[in-house]
């Protein structure tokens, strides 16, 4: 069974205000709940070891495709918070979550945990920021060159197959290790409108200011863990000093010789800081 196939057979669909959306919910009815959140390129399965691991911790986790990702629908229109706020709040309401839940979002899924969480305080019992998007980087060149309208559309039509199908290994620190990373990782993209769905959140999610929302996260009276890899090649270590700067009531880790995603690198290490963490909070 292909790699796509199989990543398939998971999971169930939602009809929500702006499309279809995959998600996963599971655990004991008693249990706490812990909503995942992806990034850019991801989908659900970059958490499935966090998602076994709390299941049997005792706790009900739910985890989705962001729009465009995975087997969530490649919807139209600007890929920017509005959509995706508005895609965790629908989630949600579908599923019938109506107490306080842990949120841990990843990369941009940071950025967007973040933004939810100033907006809705009252939603969210702690908050796990991991190698987090938030400080715009209008300059990146690979931001910055998708951005005229028509060559954008040529050079992700033409390049991003490729792109798509290696830039995931920048992610990890041991590239010996996690040999076959980028392949799993990268495997939803080939599902038609997904090159357009990272194009349009490139040249909008992407250079939205996120600052204000972390520094009225860092106001709020949520508990807060920011957790990130030492050598993180996507998001540098020196990015991850700045947002903490920006939350400094959070409490930071580092995973040393640990890259972009230390969920999957280090998953024993990381689900034992992140279950201790809401431990110590009851």
């Amino acid at each position: 069974m292909s790699i796509l196939k199989e990543m398939e057979q998971h999971g169930a669909y939602a009809q929500l205000s702006n499309g279809k959306v995959r998600y996963e919910f599971a655990g004991p009815e008693s249990g706490d709940v812990v909503v995942l959140i992806h990034g850019l390129i991801g989908h659900m399965h970059v958490f499935d070891y966090q998602f076994k691991f709390l299941i049997e911790q005792g706790y009900r986790v739910l985890r989705f495709d962001l729009y465009g990702r995975g087997f969530s629908e490649r919807v139209k229109g600007e890929h920017g918070s509005e959509l995706f706020m508005a895609q965790v709040s629908d989630l949600i309401e579908f599923v019938g979550i109506k107490e306080k839940f842990h949120l841990v979002g990843i990369s941009m899924g940071g950025a967007i945990s973040t933004r939810f969480a100033s907006h809705h305080p009252d939603k969210v019992k702690s908050i796990f920021l991991v190698d987090c998007y938030g400080i715009p980087t209008p300059k990146d060149p690979g931001i910055r060159i998708v951005q005229p309208k028509g060559i954008g559309e040529a050079l992700i039509g033409t390049l991003g197959g490729t792109i798509f199908k290696h830039a995931p290994m920048k992610g990890v620190f041991d590239k010996k290790k996690h040999s076959g990373f980028a392949k799993w990782f990268s495997a939803p993209m080939v599902i038609k409108g997904s090159k357009r769905a990272i194009l349009s959140t490139l040249r909008n999610f992407m250079l939205e200011n996120h600052v204000p929302h972390y520094e009225r996260l860092n106001k709020l009276d949520i508990p807060k863990l920011i957790l990130w890899g030492k050598e993180d090649a996507v998001l540098p270590y020196s990015y991850g000093q700045k947002i903490h700067a920006l939350v400094p009531n959070a409490r930071f880790e580092t995973f040393e010789k640990c890259g972009h995603v230390p969920q999957f690198e280090e998953p024993e290490k990381f689900n034992q800081l992140t279950l201790q963490f809401i431990k110590e909070l009851k």
